[in-house]
């Protein structure tokens, strides 16, 4: 914002002309002037020219030009960041110039600064944490407070330690517990997961930065022939005690076999990735899909972090060998999908046969992969071996069960069977014993019937031969009577 402008920077206030440009933006007062070399006029100094400085911030913190936001500071674009771009150059006329009329503007490009954590102190000034969420698989924060807990790790550890202490093990032995405390006030972990989960990835990641910081002191340590030079150029983040003793560290033989031994080893290194401060795992974990909360496949996931594009939006590898890993990976991952196979392979699998095993380390997955070691392998087989054996016993049941249950099916049908026969010879018995008694009281009755007719038979003859005998009506009722009476008593 710094060139011509009418009348003030700042809102709400009126102008009279043209004049300097004053306003206030993200704590800095910036403040420009317009100078026009007039024919008469006197000649301007650079040095005259106004600066931007900030407000409330000690002077040996100020800087001479604001310094852009790096992704370490910021995890977001921030609104002031075409502002910060576009105050990055000054207006510097030159003695040419000014002697000329024109007015020229010199833009250099700063670095991006110091991490100062002002995002964390942001998130936390209320009392509360960042969440950090890490896998069971790998010791890798992802998710949106990865960036923050790896840059604030970064930040008290080059505020604590001194490289005096010595090696790694020597420093954490004596500042790790006072470093753990501190991001222990602003971090948290989530997914359920224990508080030593997250110690030990701050402790590894500690370590991480602390090899990181020494690699990039000893590329400021070799721009320089001799020590003296080194010594009078020490970096602006290292106590001068300290920049003493890395220079006589990194000229010792010992430093020295290592690191040529170290320069081999990275000459054999065939693939570069293009993932920049990002780890593996947080490129593989943003891949993962909200809905159904799976990730790319392999192949993507290498593919996002070995390309990069280019102005025309193309498409690059980062190298050759990248690329015919990708084809590979992507061969496999197609086989996975169109074959029937019972167990399909996963990405770690696949990663496995197209770039090999290694001891101790899962190629393809960075830093903090962890393989599986012997006892977790063991552990994984006897997993597998419980899991067929639980899987062999459920099918063993099923099968019981089925079993059961065709048994009883037929008992059932069998003792149906066997209740439909018994009542039917039940229902046979009873209708033979009905036409038995039906038969019986027929023959009962045929035999009263065949009596009764021979009773008639009798009382006609014994009446006709009493009255053929005698003329005595009444001797005839009377024997008539007696043999009726006779009859019924003999039925």
């Amino acid at each position: 914002m710094i060139g011509f402008a009418r009348g003030s920077g700042r809102r709400g206030r009126k102008s009279r002309g043209r004049g300097n440009v004053e306003g206030i933006r993200d704590n800095f007062v910036v403040v420009s002037s317009v100078n026009i070399n007039l024919p008469q006029g006197p000649t301007i100094d650079q040095a005259s020219q106004p600066q931007a400085q900030p407000i409330g911030i000690p002077e040996a913190s100020q800087r001479t030009s604001l310094e852009l936001r790096s992704p370490e500071t910021s995890q977001g674009p921030s609104s002031g960041s075409e502002f910060s771009r576009n105050l990055e150059g000054s207006v510097h006329p030159s003695s040419e110039n000014l002697n000329s009329g024109a007015v020229s503007f010199s833009n250099t490009k700063k670095g991006r600064g110091k991490y100062r954590s002002i995002h964390v102190d942001m998130k936390t000034q209320c009392g509360s944490k960042i969440t950090v969420y890490i896998p069971d698989d790998i010791d890798r924060a992802v998710g949106p407070g990865a960036r923050d807990i790896v840059n604030y790790c970064g930040l008290i550890m080059r505020s604590t330690i001194s490289f005096r202490d010595g090696e790694w093990a020597k420093v954490f032995a004596r500042h790790g517990q006072a470093m753990w405390l501190k991001v222990q006030e602003k971090f948290e972990v989530g997914g359920g997961r224990g508080e030593h989960v997250l110690q030990g990835f701050v402790a590894s990641t500690m370590q991480r930065l602390f090899r990181t910081w020494k690699t990039r002191l000893h590329a400021e340590y070799s721009r320089y022939n001799t020590d003296e030079e080194r010594l009078s150029h020490p970096p602006k983040d290292v106590m001068p005690e300290d920049w003493e003793f890395l220079v006589q560290y990194f000229g010792s033989p010992t430093f020295k076999a290592v690191s040529e031994r170290n320069k081999t080893n990275r000459k054999k290194q065939t693939t570069k990735h293009s993932c920049g401060s990002k780890s593996f795992a947080e490129v593989e974990e943003s891949t993962r899909d909200p809905l159904t909360g799976e990730k790319a496949p392999p192949d993507r996931v290498w593919e996002l972090q070995h390309t990069r594009k280019n102005d025309k939006g193309e498409l690059l590898w980062s190298d050759p060998r990248s690329q015919q890993i990708y084809d590979q990976i992507q061969e496999l991952v197609g086989q996975q999908e169109y074959e029937e196979n019972k167990s399909p392979m996963n990405g770690d699998e696949i990663l496995a046969i197209v770039l090999g095993e290694r001891t101790g380390y899962v190629r393809g997955k960075g830093y903090g992969k962890k393989p599986l070691t012997k006892s977790r392998m063991q552990l994984a087989d006897l997993g597998s071996l419980s899991s067929a054996i639980e899987s062999v016993r459920h099918e063993m049941q099923a099968d019981m069960e089925r079993k059961l249950q065709e048994e009883r099916e037929q008992m059932r049908a069998e003792m149906d069977k066997r209740f439909q026969e018994q009542m039917e010879e039940v229902r046979r018995q009873m209708r033979i014993e009905m036409d038995k008694r039906i038969q019986d009281k027929m023959e009962m009755a045929a035999l009263i019937v065949r009596m009764q007719q021979v009773w008639l038979e009798t009382r006609t003859r014994i009446c006709d031969s009493w009255i053929g005998n005698t003329t005595d009506l009444g001797v005839c009722q009377v024997a008539s009577m007696k043999y009726k009476s006779y009859w019924e008593l003999m039925v």
